[in-house]
């Protein structure tokens, strides 16, 4: 489902409760999911890391068609999550489902008329992935609407931990060459996918299959030998790792993934690797949306840029008191967070733009005199509930502006005849923080002069920030807590020479892999594998 979007799918665990629940599901999807991702965070990510869970029960629900998932949420330690209801006897249309649920967490919105979205399959009476979900004629691909949702939440910056590749021993997968994962005694994998043959012979590059039995696809890599899963002779790594061209490693400092969103960073071959390294970006408290906001966790977190991605391109955030008025009434419309026994806590006043995220559709939405947060359509497959202001975020709207003479945050200081106002008070834990929590300083005054500066930065990554808002040490850091140092210096304090303009940590990359329950490698079309398959076996596709 996911190979066309240049998706990866690995598995790591399947963890099956044969000795009760742990997690109570009942009859309520909605209340279902919200235990679920309670438990997620608490119990199993402490002991299993991963970026995505999903649940599968033979419970029915009574609220929603088949399933629930928390929107653009696949990075999120506390919503990154689904259920499904098991509801058919096919593991193909069960597989639709979770593959749907798993798009929302993607940020992909459903594919509704207005959007005229379309989709190609071998099945043309089946619907798209991303049409509503009804329990019948469940859909076998994404349309170019789910594209475009999925490409809009990675600029935003909402998939900075799909980059980082797990680590091949722990994937709940058969070793074996073609598989398409390069596993210990294999130079290269180029993946081959075994389909019924269309033409009377094999193509003679392709030995591995029987005359007129099958074909294999996908493994007309010119550097790999895709039947011994090795290197060809002269050749230094494989077709479609990003740091790798005509056979042979690219040199350092070449760029292999360029930033996605304004708080994200562009990585660079390190010349001893065929592989990109993990993915970094701007540490938490750098400024972002021309210094309305500021970064965390890879993200910009304005309240324009959550309720778009929420509930789509001309949604935005309700007044400052219709927010107060809603998120202190302490229930599941409106609330600052969840006690362990699943009761609502009520917002504090100053803390109530830190809460549940209060969202409307449109302009048209606004009733002169009413106060209505973030609708929930009755049977609708995609949770509003969990949506929560991201940290980072200006405790509220329409509380941070740039304008001559205004009154800096402390630590910024006057840029021409501009004063910068950055949010001086952000989110953190449901809660309006002093921004200086976040912590900028003790990496910027690391960087010994040699960090690389605002302005080189948005040169590589075209972010567009406000010229008045500009730190007084202009130096960059990372999420690794290291400098992002100029051409000439080497990480991490950028205080001997070497280095091609990499970023601190890039050297130390294998540290990075973390094991992944439902690890989503987002692989770039240009980038890592053009074409990855996986061996069919009968009629059906096995989902890793």
């Amino acid at each position: 489902f996911f190979q066309p979007l240049g998706v990866r799918v690995a598995l790591l665990a399947v963890e099956v409760w044969s000795q009760g629940d742990l997690v109570r599901v009942g009859s309520s999807g909605r209340a279902a999911l919200e235990r679920f991702l309670r438990w997620r965070h608490r119990d199993l990510l402490p002991r299993l890391p991963h970026d995505n869970a999903q649940l599968l029960t033979g419970s029915r629900f009574e609220d929603v068609a088949v399933g629930m998932s928390a929107q653009a949420s696949m990075c999120s330690p506390e919503r990154s999550g689904g259920v499904s209801m098991d509801h058919s006897v096919s593991v193909l249309v069960v597989a639709s489902t979770v593959a749907h649920q798993l798009g929302h967490n993607l940020g992909m919105s459903h594919d509704s008329a207005g959007r005229r979205c379309q989709c190609r399959s071998l099945y043309q009476d089946r619907s798209c992935i991303m049409d509503s979900p009804t329990g019948f004629l469940p859909g076998f691909s994404f349309s170019n609407c789910s594209r475009q949702d999925l490409e809009r939440s990675l600029r935003q910056g909402r998939g900075w931990c799909l980059s980082n590749v797990p680590e091949l021993p722990r994937l709940v997968n058969i070793s074996l060459c073609g598989n398409g994962f390069v596993e210990a005694g294999e130079g290269c994998d180029c993946g081959l996918r075994l389909v019924r043959a269309r033409v009377p012979r094999c193509p003679p590059r392709c030995p591995r299959a029987a005359h007129g039995a099958s074909c294999p696809q996908d493994c007309a890599d010119p550097c790999c030998n895709s039947s011994s899963c090795q290197l060809l002779p002269g050749a230094q790594c494989a077709t479609g790792d990003a740091c790798c061209h005509d056979c042979q490693l690219r040199g350092a400092g070449s760029l292999c993934r360029a930033a996605r969103g304004e708080c994200d960073l562009p990585e660079f071959c390190d010349g001893r690797s065929a592989r990109c390294p993990p993915d970094t970006f701007l540490q938490d408290g750098q400024p972002c949306s021309s210094g309305r906001a500021r970064c965390a966790a890879g993200a910009c977190a304005s309240l324009e840029g959550q309720c778009q991605q929420l509930l789509g391109a001309g949604a935005g955030p309700v007044s400052s008191s219709c927010m107060a008025a809603l998120n202190s009434r302490g229930d599941e419309r409106g609330h600052c967070g969840q006690l362990p026994n699943g009761s609502y806590v009520a917002c504090a006043q100053g803390d109530a733009g830190c809460g549940r995220l209060q969202c409307q559709r449109s302009a048209s939405d606004r009733v002169p005199g009413t106060c209505l947060g973030t609708p929930v359509p009755a049977g609708d497959d995609v949770s509003t509930a969990t949506a929560m202001v991201l940290p980072g975020t200006a405790c509220g709207p329409g509380k941070v502006s740039a304008a001559p003479g205004g009154t800096p945050c402390p630590g910024w200081h006057r840029r021409g005849i501009l004063m910068c106002v950055p949010p001086c008070q952000v989110c953190l834990q449901q809660r309006c923080q002093d921004a200086t929590a976040l912590d900028t300083e003790q990496c910027r005054n690391k960087c010994n002069g040699h960090g690389v500066s605002w302005a080189d930065v948005e040169g590589m990554g075209g972010r567009e920030l406000a010229p008045s808002c500009v730190p007084p040490l202009p130096q960059v850091c990372n999420n690794l807590g290291h400098c992002h140092c100029e051409r000439g210096w080497a990480p991490p304090s950028c205080t001997s020479p070497g280095g091609s303009a990499l970023p601190a940590g890039l050297l130390l990359g294998a540290l990075l892999l973390l094991a992944l329950l439902l690890a989503l490698c987002c692989l770039r079309r240009a980038g890592l594998h053009k074409r990855l398959c996986q061996l069919g076996k009968g009629t059906s596709c096995q989902y890793r």
